[in-house]
């Protein structure tokens, strides 16, 4: 077979349209977020922002060393193709799958008679079955730097895969994951419709012939560039995804009634919206709608705000390391705590992984023996999964951590069971602004934090956390503030 020939099957005689064919790295994007696909072919091309940070750089810096690191351990002798992109680099992908070549990384992979093109991460040569290219054929390896498998990754290879069967004549039933710990075999054999449906909706999206998808909430309505432009949107349109505890299957009910936004809600009444969504989730969209309306809480029908109370009652925050800095094990590394029976903050912070048994001891010295007389609260249970991780890597603050785990109170769980608030979502981030607080250090979150914090461990300078602290600090007295604006101190 020649090359010409294999290059008419991957090209169908046409050219790449930057953005108007579907790359298969994007499945997930079609299947988790569709209005970044939206946005990415029909929003004001002056309204991208690239938010993408020093953060963001490294864990996709560790992904490619990752997948590197995995080919040259497996496949020693494999050939990578250069340039990574464009017309050559298909070409060069083909010549070597004519040749034989026994393992190919990030090959180019076209099939633009249905609207696909793409760079897969390894191809390997199997000579279990003939193809059209001789008495060998290619098989798909997708590598992620990930410890679960995900349908999206599966559906990634998938797509590959189908590529690589039409250039090559020959389909292969199965693609290999190899995730971080593991590699899977996985029979693909029957995704056929399930990827036409993903291209279809890609095709929708990009052609614009099915309506503008919902957008997520605030603050992360969707991913870097559109995630301002999407933000600034909901709240412009007061688009009902402003309704915490509201559903999509809900939301779109009260669309089809001909309810649109927020505002539109407080014109109907308690009973209206009851016969649309039925008791609950009617009186969900009702209350937090007047919520919004009053800029006031407004308590659940028949709850009452109960928040567990001791003499002692201190807010506390951890910020964690994760598995993206090159020599660093995930850790917590930084122990807030704002003392409201004092009016004071306390910090523990490490000065590296080595350190994480040490601040739990100095926290749990803090906190003292007498649990009885003492309130812990956080929000969500974050702080307790982490607890229990912290257990399992030092054994030796089990039992204390787990005494103090009885004190502990998720005081987003007391006020989500007993008040309706006017906000997107029940994270701390949305409802301390809601009731008044903010963050001293604007557009700093808890991945600048990490930052500050690995630079201070990677040059000694514990001067550079203390931005990280100030955050932490931020996020404990902003459980205080919640409280006290909703008890009245009580």
């Amino acid at each position: 077979m020649r090359l010409r020939a294999l290059l008419d099957r991957a090209t169908a005689g046409q050219r790449i349209h930057g953005r108007s064919r579907l790359r298969p790295s994007l499945v997930d994007k079609v299947l988790r977020d569709p209005f970044w696909v939206w946005c990415q072919h029909h929003a004001p091309k002056a309204e991208a922002v690239n938010e993408i940070g020093r953060y963001e750089q490294m864990r996709y810096r560790r992904g490619v060393e990752h997948e590197d690191a995995w080919v040259a351990a497996h496949y020693p002798g494999v050939l990578a193709i250069r340039p990574d992109f464009g017309h050559q680099a298909l070409v060069r992908t083909l010549r070597a799958m004519l040749e034989g070549v026994p393992a190919i990384h990030q090959p180019q992979l076209w099939d633009l008679g249905r609207d696909v093109y793409g760079r897969g991460d390894l191809l390997v040569r199997d000579d279990s079955h003939a193809s059209d290219l001789g008495p060998y054929h290619y098989r798909v390896i997708e590598i992620k730097r990930a410890r679960k498998l995900r349908d999206a990754y599966v559906l990634q290879a998938a797509f590959y895969n189908r590529t690589v069967g039409a250039v090559q004549g020959y389909m292969p039933e199965r693609v290999t994951v190899a995730l971080r710990e593991e590699v899977r075999p996985v029979d693909v054999s029957g995704f056929g419709k399930r990827m036409d449906d993903v291209a279809a909706r890609w095709c929708a999206l990009r052609d614009r012939t099915v309506e503008e998808p919902e957008p997520g909430r605030p603050p992360d309505v969707t991913d870097s560039p559109w995630r301002a432009y999407g933000n600034r949107l909901v709240h412009e349109r007061r688009d009902l995804v402003l309704l915490a505890g509201v559903r999509a299957p809900e939301r779109a009910k009260l669309r089809a009634a001909g309810i649109h936004n927020v505002d539109e809600l407080w014109t109907s009444s308690l009973g209206e919206t009851e016969e649309i969504l039925g008791p609950h989730h009617g009186a969900t969209a009702y209350h937090v709608a007047q919520s919004y309306r009053t800029g006031q809480p407004v308590p659940k029908p028949g709850r009452e705000l109960r928040i567990p109370r001791a003499r002692r009652l201190l807010y506390f925050d951890f910020e964690t390391s994760d598995d993206t800095h090159p020599t660093m094990p995930p850790h917590v590394y930084l122990i807030g705590c704002w003392d409201g029976s004092r009016d004071q903050f306390v910090r523990f912070l490490a000065r590296g992984p080595e350190d994480e048994a040490e601040i739990f001891e100095e926290f749990l010295d803090y906190v003292g023996d007498d649990l009885e007389a003492v309130r812990l609260y956080h929000w969500t249970d974050y702080e307790v999964w982490q607890m229990k991780a912290v257990m399992r890597r030092w054994p030796r603050l089990e039992g204390r951590l787990a005494r103090l785990m009885g004190s502990c109170v998720d005081l987003k769980r007391c006020i989500q069971d007993a008040v309706y608030l006017p906000v997107p979502r029940f994270s701390i981030k949305s409802v301390a602004p809601a009731l008044g607080f903010n963050w001293r250090q604007q557009g700093f979150g808890a991945y600048e934090a990490l930052l500050c914090y690995w630079d201070a461990v990677d040059t000694g300078d514990r001067s550079l956390a203390e931005k990280a602290v100030r955050y932490n600090e931020d996020d404990c007295v902003a459980m205080w503030h919640v409280d006290q604006r909703l008890t009245g101190g009580a």
